[in-house]
């Protein structure tokens, strides 16, 4: 913080309001890993003898085998990321905190992928709050626009999901920032 900032509001979020996000990213990844590890299983089995494959009375080739293990790797892969996805975000969101001082909002990260991020009061130009129960809810903070790369504009958002008493921290962002209404 730089001299002479006030520290307003400090919270951190909590990753059970964003259960059903993380909830359907796991269920959707026991169904990709049961597919993905079938075909795996299938190529695996088939490369080392134990699975006959027959296709047409005749064996499968062992080109075709080594292609099918091959081409299962990614969606392997895929599969143990949507698996590990919830749970490294759940890791993230324990290791993070926001805070709202009277210059600026500032998220800190910690953990694997520590750091910072800082926007200043005057660039926010929009808040969106969404509430949940017991005062937690979510905050989307546009603090600008940049172009893509078709050179469409797109905005530019801070999240803050899950945060307690989400209402107090929309009030004091729209209070200090000049051009939020």
């Amino acid at each position: 913080m730089s001299h002479g900032e006030r520290l307003l509001f400090v919270t951190q979020p909590n990753w059970r309001y964003e259960r059903g996000k993380l909830a359907a990213i796991f269920f959707f990844g026991v169904f990709w890993s049961m597919i993905a590890l079938t075909f795996f299983g299938l190529s695996l089995g088939a490369l080392s003898g134990l699975v006959p494959i027959k296709d047409a009375s005749r064996q499968m080739s062992a080109p075709l085998a080594w292609f099918m293990f091959f081409f299962s790797l990614p969606f392997v892969a895929l599969a143990a990321g949507l698996l590990v996805a919830p749970f490294l975000g759940i890791r993230k969101t324990n290791n993070t905190a926001h805070a709202i001082t009277d210059a600026r909002l500032v998220s800190v990260f910690g953990g694997k992928d520590a750091g910072a991020e800082s926007f200043k009061l005057d660039r926010i130009h929009s808040i969106t709050r969404r509430d949940f129960k017991d005062g937690f809810g979510n905050l989307s903070i546009g603090y600008g626009i940049e172009k893509d790369s078709d050179g469409d504009p797109r905005p530019l958002t801070a999240d803050w999901t899950g945060i307690p008493d989400a209402r107090r921290a929309e009030a004091i962002i729209r209070e200090l920032a000049k051009w939020v209404r």
